[in-house]
């Protein structure tokens, strides 16, 4: 650790994957995100069950989709485009998808609507109709002081987990979070993690800058830390993307194994009492 603590000077965290285990809470926003837009803001037949985790862990092996809502809208405006009612019929399998992705090299999503899918999906529609997802009714009209539009149910966040049992304060080195959550999402990975203390400048959330694969927020929260080695913990090509385009410090990947990265690890708990940052 010691070792470590000469050479790098800052702890930056994903949150996602990372810091906090949303698998039983954002791919299953997307799955009703996808059921509800295409029953209430298109007026077809929902007959399928249609998103998978599949179609999920696709969408997260491409840089453009640091943004999970982005995945719900972009399959939905696809799927809109065949112009029929069959959820079944019309939406891509995790195949089809995966050969729209190999095709796509951008970082936006939004250039995925060229000419042959045409943009029928408001983004903003959805994107509420996720965060109402997300939040739940209790936590939306607290955090939005007004009613959800379409969902009243309860939200899907009280299905995550904290991925650490270690508080920030506890860390060796200066800790910073670098998320493609929006703020009041973070808040709530915040209060599972007990990290509720943790500076908001020490934060870089969707409505900070550009988002991942942008290296902004690493620039900006090691400038504020005053880091210029820092470890980035990520678990998505977007998280690595970053990394690479910020030019310093290390990238620890959390997670399933990729090819060819030098530091890899289960689990951030475990990568964490490897490179001897806790006991």
């Amino acid at each position: 650790m010691d070792k470590l603590k000469k050479i790098h000077d800052a702890l930056i965290f994903d949150m996602d994957g990372v810091l906090i285990d949303a698998t039983f809470s954002y791919p299953m926003v997307i799955r009703m995100a996808v059921q509800w837009g295409w029953r209430y803001l298109l007026g077809n037949d929902v007959n399928c069950t249609a998103f998978s985790y599949g179609h999920f862990y696709i969408s997260k092996t491409h840089p453009a989709f640091n943004d999970d809502y982005d995945i719900a809208w972009i399959l939905l405006s696809l799927a809109a485009s065949k112009g029929i009612r069959s959820l079944k019929k019309a939406f891509p399998t995790p195949k089809q998808w995966e050969e729209i992705l190999q095709n796509f090299n951008g970082d936006d999503p939004s250039l995925l609507l060229s000419d042959n899918f045409n943009n029928i999906v408001p983004r903003s529609s959805v994107r509420q109709l996720c965060e109402e997802i997300y939040f739940g009714r209790e936590e939306y009209i607290s955090l939005h002081s007004k009613e959800p539009k379409w969902y009243k149910g309860k939200g899907l966040w009280r299905r995550e987990r904290a991925l650490i049992d270690v508080h920030w304060k506890d860390l060796p080195l200066p800790v910073c979070i670098f998320t493609g959550r929006s703020r009041k999402e973070c808040l709530l990975g915040l209060k599972l993690l007990g990290w509720e203390d943790l500076p908001k400048e020490r934060i870089f959330t969707l409505e900070d800058g550009m988002p991942k694969p942008s290296p902004e927020g690493l620039e900006v929260l090691s400038a504020r830390v005053g880091a210029k080695n820092p470890i980035f913990f990520g678990d998505t090509s977007s998280d690595l993307e970053s990394a690479k385009r910020f030019g310093r410090g290390k990238f620890v990947y959390v997670g399933k194994t990729p090819k060819d990265l030098p530091l890899v690890f289960e689990d951030a708990q475990k990568a964490l009492s490897e490179l001897g940052f806790i006991d």
